[in-house]
């Protein structure tokens, strides 16, 4: 199977020429989707009419054109607590005693 330009629709943003190689399996194609979005691939649903694209098979009509819609969302890194936590260890009697 040969290569071709599809469109991917993720949310508000819009992807047009997004390369798909059928040749390799389609978590390639969902790195490639984590690179533009940052959407973890185990994290991806992508669907073309309908079918979702599984992890280790093309199961879907693809040609050049053809829209994607990629479901996701980002991980977001985990913040720094704003009070660090105070272990008993740590505490002297005067706070032990509150």
């Amino acid at each position: 199977m040969p290569c071709f330009t599809v469109k991917v629709k993720w949310g508000k943003e819009n992807f047009p020429n997004v390369e798909v190689n059928t040749d390799e399996e389609p978590m390639l194609f969902k790195a490639q989707l984590y690179a533009l979005t940052g959407v973890q691939p185990e994290r991806q649903k992508v669907l073309c009419k309908g079918i979702n694209l599984k992890d280790d098979e093309w199961n879907m009509p693809i040609k050049d054109g053809t829209v994607l819609l990629l479901l996701g969302t980002r991980e977001e890194v985990p913040q720094e607590p704003v009070e660090k936590p105070k272990f008993i260890e740590d505490m002297n009697e005067s706070e032990l005693a509150l």
